[in-house]
């Protein structure tokens, strides 16, 4: 079998070579920055380092489960309807072993009237509601539950919806979602595994005492990493008090406005309007919003730490005490690793399911003498679309 050529090669040469420069640009200004961030490092390792603490032994085995799903990364619009699919499932693990687990797939279709944008937003919201209800159905069935991301962060979807004014036909999945969320929230015994971590904090933190700082633009994780030692974990709390981190994210995007003002309230307040903006937009309760906590769990020194979120309720030192926890291959929980793995959908596989149903359809109405110019003019593609 011929060995397939790279995607660089098939330019013509001025393009490639055009490339190659701006690879080189690129890659100046990635070394800038790393040696930036080093020069500065010990800034932040006096104020971080003293709240960075040694994982307690693991001597507890309990009922761990974890919920996650997965989605159509693209919608096809091959049959007149636009459709994706998902999946979602829970696992439940001992220490190591797998003793249960429950999964269950879904349609989303929408008609193609219906605007892009509304299924691009609605369909996100979509997955997280159907998590989220078998998130409760786990919890009587388990000692400790994960649930893949921030507990809130279906909040900040549903108030862009909003203000594209295509909310009011959903508000009432979002007000089910929220009240799943403040279930969960409130059992006690539910954290959330931010893997696509936005949270740039420290540099928010540093920002009411510095101002402007090389970290404003540099995630926590990158820089923890950097900090951490294996076997650790860093609760934000003893660092930034009672605020949540996401009001010292804020706070970085607004030192890089410029927005920093003399008195450090007013740009705090300036912060958490901004933060809490999406719970006054919607009438929701930000108290459960406000009740969280975040923290970085490192186990393994070759992995970047993975990033916790908890209710004020959940004792974090408890929870670090399970045995077998974290996968050493992503240093994520391994029953969150383990659902992830068995729920994905491939990038083809919308196509594949709508190939079916295709297929099926014209099965159907061939065997009964249906018109065969009807059949083709329905599957003609509305928005032809190239293989991928």
């Amino acid at each position: 079998m011929a060995e397939e050529l790279p995607e660089w090669v098939k330019l013509p040469l001025d393009l490639q070579h055009k490339f190659f420069q701006l690879a080189e640009e690129e890659a100046e200004k990635i070394i800038d920055m790393i040696r930036d961030i080093d020069s500065n490092l010990s800034i932040l390792r006096v104020k971080v380092s003293p709240h960075i603490r040694s994982l307690p032994d693991p001597i507890k085995r309990s009922l761990i489960a974890a919920v996650d799903g997965s989605r159509s990364p693209k919608l096809s619009e091959r049959l007149g309807i636009r459709y994706g699919v998902f999946t979602y499932g829970t696992v439940y693990l001992r220490g190591s072993e797998r003793v249960g687990e429950n999964f269950e797939a879904r349609v989303f279709r929408r008609r193609q009237a219906h605007s892009r944008d509304e299924s691009r937003y609605f369909f996100p919201l979509l997955t997280t509601y159907y998590e989220r209800k078998m998130a409760l159905d786990a919890l009587d069935k388990c000692d400790l539950l994960f649930i893949d991301g921030s507990f809130y962060s279906f909040i900040y979807l549903a108030l862009d919806m909003k203000k594209r004014g295509l909310l009011e036909e959903r508000k009432h999945i979002v007000d089910e979602l929220f009240e799943f969320t403040e279930k969960l929230r409130g059992s006690g015994k539910v954290l959330g595994v931010i893997k696509r971590s936005q949270t740039k904090a420290l540099g928010g933190y540093l920002a009411l005492t510095v101002g402007k700082n090389p970290f404003l633009t540099v995630i926590d994780k990158h820089i923890l990493s950097l900090l951490m030692p294996e076997r650790a974990f860093f609760e934000y709390k003893n660092l930034l008090g009672e605020r949540p981190t996401v009001v010292y994210t804020e706070l970085a995007r607004l030192a890089l406005k410029g927005g920093i003002e003399e008195e450090p309230m007013k740009t705090i307040e300036k912060a958490e309007e901004k933060a809490y903006e999406p719970f006054e937009s919607l009438k929701y309760p930000k108290d459960g919003f406000t009740d969280m906590r975040r923290a970085h769990v490192r186990v393994y020194g070759d992995l970047p730490p993975c990033e916790i979120e908890y209710p004020s309720t959940v004792n974090l030192t408890d929870v670090l005490s399970e045995s077998d926890l974290f996968n050493e291959a992503t240093n994520l929980p391994i029953s969150l690793d383990l659902v992830d793995n068995l729920v994905n959908i491939s990038s083809k596989f919308t196509e594949e399911f709508v190939s079916e149903v295709e297929g099926r359809v014209l099965e159907v109405l061939v065997r009964n003498g249906e018109k065969l110019e009807s059949i083709k003019a329905f599957f003609t593609f509305l928005n032809p679309q190239k293989p991928f």
